[in-house]
Parts: C-alpha cells; structure tokens; sequence
C-alpha cells in the first residue's frame, strides 16, 4: 500500500509536524504549480467539464486554463466545437447580418469578458437550452490533502505526482530552516529537493517522461 503524502514528505524532511493544515497547502499549490508548466499531453490528463448553462455564462474564476468550449447543435443533435470570438465582438454573435461573428447552433461561438461583478466570464452563444446545452473544457485544479496518496489524485498524471511531494518537501524544509537557529543545516537538504524538483520537471516538461 502506497504511503501518504504526509509520511513521504517526512521520509524527505523529517518534518513530522501536526501542522498537516500547512502541508495539505503546499501539496495543493504544488499540483497546481505543476499542471501549469505540464505540456499538452499531460495537462489533458487534468482535464474537467463545467456546464455553461442557461444564463449562457460561467465564471471562470478558479478555473484553470481553458481547451474548448462545445455546445449541442440541436434538441437531439451532438456536441459541435464553439469558435472563439474577440470579447468586444461578443454583441455581434446575436447579429444575422454579421457572417463572420453571428452565432448559429451548427457554428455557435463563446467569448470571454467581464461582467459587473468584475469576474472574469465565459459567454456562449446561441444561448444554451436544457436540450441544448453548451459545456466548458477546461484544467481542473485538484485539492490535495495530506492523508492522500494511497489512491493517487484524480484528474492528475500519476507520472507527476513524485513531483508534488517534491515541493511539498521543499516548503517543509524551509520551515524547518525557521525553527532551526543554524538555518545551514538544512541547506544542503533543500538544495537537494529544489534540484531533484526542478530536474523531474524540466523532463516531464520536456517529453521524456508520460
């Protein structure tokens, strides 16, 4: 059975802290921080789907980055790729006599702007339906706890997951640094961790490994 995040972040560091708050922190921002510099082909092992709805928009807050947007084409139809549109041209989808922006079911489009509450929104046009709904495919960033392992994370590469102990490590380190009146302790420790991270990186980011 595979160990937790937190016991193989204290086979690294021999932070054995209660402060399994923290740790669950940097386990998270690490996820996150990898999926970002990931290629392609391993972002879209993070993937997920969030449903526009009907009021034709979604907050794109906490979101990650978006791959495509798609909408169904009729009642009984299937789901058609939305074109992307410039946000300052998001009026003229609604506009019959625009050839290039006006949006149809068959050639729907989105675009992504503002709205009053000052959020970052994603818009869709032809207004999506209950029989025709529309669907956000985009990076999920997954919530990592230190009791996890075990099982993996979900919508996460197994091959990167080394990587989120790595820095989770590397934090713990460096608050074990604070607590330690001679800080050099541990500097040979993390230089360690930021170089076996920074190399596991650089390949999967690099294509040799997934």
């Amino acid at each position: 059975m595979a160990e937790t995040f937190k016991n193989q972040v204290d086979a690294l560091t021999g932070f054995a802290s209660t402060e399994d708050d923290a740790l669950s922190d940097w386990l998270t921002a690490g996820a996150k921080e990898i999926i970002n510099a990931l290629p392609l082909k391993l972002k879209e092992k993070c993937m997920t789907a969030t449903g526009v709805g009907t009021d034709f928009k979604v907050d794109l807050d906490g979101l990650g980055e978006i791959l495509y947007v798609t909408r169904k084409n009729a009642d009984a139809g299937y789901y058609t790729q939305c074109r992307k549109i410039p946000s300052s041209e998001g009026g003229l989808a609604t506009d019959s006599s625009n050839i290039i922006h006006y949006a149809t079911a068959t050639d729907p489009v989105y675009w992504i702007d503002g709205d009053t509450s000052g959020a970052a929104t994603l818009y869709v046009k032809p207004t999506p339906t209950t029989n025709q709904p529309a669907i956000l495919h985009h990076i999920g960033y997954p919530t990592v706890a230190h009791g996890d392992g075990a099982s993996g994370i979900a919508n996460f590469p197994d091959e990167a997951e080394y990587l989120i102990v790595l820095y989770a490590a590397i934090r713990a380190t460096e608050r074990l640094m604070l607590d330690e009146e001679d800080q050099e302790v541990y500097a040979p420790q993390l230089g360690t961790l930021k170089q076996d991270y920074a190399q596991g990186l650089a390949a999967l980011k690099g294509g040799q490994q997934g």
